[in-house]
C-alpha cells in the first residue's frame, strides 16, 4: 500500500499530524496510508532510501527544525529538513516533498524552496487541513502514475537492449531510467551493461572538468 511519510523529531507534533492526515485522507476514501518516523541517526543516509522503499512511500512530509529532540537514546541529530531534502532528491527526484513547521520564514528553508513543492506553516495546515491534504493525493497520484509509466519503459527497454535490436539512443534512455528510478542493471545485458557503465563514466568525466573550468574562470 502506497503511503505518505513523516520524518519529525518531536513525537507529540508528529504523531498528531499521523492522525490529522488519516482522518483527512479518510474524509476523502483515499487508500494513502501513513507512516512517521524519528529522523536516523545517519552519516550515508541509506536509511532514509531503505525506508521511502521498504514502505512504498510516494509523498514525504518534512519538519524543518529535526534536529532539537531525542527519542529513544537517539539523536538530535545533525541535520535540518533543509538538508535532508537535497539528500533525498539525489535518490529521489521527483518524490513529492513538503515542510509543514512552524518556522516557514527561516532563511535557510526559504533558500531550498525550490527542493520543496510547497513550505507549509503549521497552524495553516491546522486551519486549512484538507486543502492541503488534496495537494499531497494529487501529488502522490502524480508521481506513482509517471513511475509506472517509466517502469514500463525501463522494463521494455531492458528487453530491447537484451534482444541486441537496440540503437545508442535506447541505451541512453535507458540508463536515465535506471538512475532516476534508482533500479539495477540486468547482469545479462553482457557487453550493453559495460557501454552504459562506460558512458556513465564519461558523463562523471565531463561533469568534473566543467566543473574545474568554472572554478578556474571564477579564480
Amino acid at each position: 500500500m502506497n503511503k505518505i511519510g513523516i520524518i519529525d523529531d518531536n513525537k507529540d507534533q508528529r504523531e498528531t499530524l499521523q492522525l490529522a492526515l488519516e482522518a483527512h485522507l479518510e474524509n476523502r476514501d483515499s487508500s494513502l496510508e501513513v507512516v512517521d518516523i524519528f529522523p536516523f541517526d545517519t552519516e550515508d543516509f541509506t536509511e532514509y532510501f531503505e525506508w521511502i522503499q521498504e514502505n512504498d512511500i510516494c509523498c514525504l512530509i518534512f519538519d524543518e527544525r529535526m534536529h532539537n529532540e531525542s527519542e529513544n537514546n537517539i539523536g538530535p541529530v545533525g541535520y535540518r529538513g533543509n538538508e535532508l531534502v537535497t539528500i533525498v532528491r539525489n535518490k529521489f527526484k521527483d518524490i513529492p516533498i513538503y515542510v509543514i513547521t512552524s518556522n516557514k520564514s527561516d532563511e535557510d528553508l526559504q533558500e531550498k524552496f525550490s527542493e520543496f513543492e510547497d513550505i507549509i506553516d503549521r497552524q495553516e495546515f491546522t486551519d486549512e487541513g484538507e486543502r492541503y491534504v488534496d495537494r499531497f493525493i494529487r501529488a502522490s497520484q502524480r508521481y506513482l502514475d509517471e513511475n509506472t509509466s517509466e517502469l514500463e519503459e525501463f522494463q521494455q527497454l531492458s528487453e530491447l537492449v537484451a534482444s541486441g535490436k537496440n540503437d545508442k539512443k535506447d541505451l541512453i534512455r535507458l540508463r536515465a531510467l535506471q538512475l532516476k528510478l534508482n533500479l539495477p542493471l540486468d547482469s545479462g545485458l553482457g557487453e550493453r551493461k559495460d557501454w552504459l557503465d562506460e558512458y556513465e563514466n564519461q558523463i562523471k568525466f565531463l561533469e568534473e572538468l566543467q566543473k574545474k573550468i568554472e572554478s578556474k574562470i571564477t579564480e
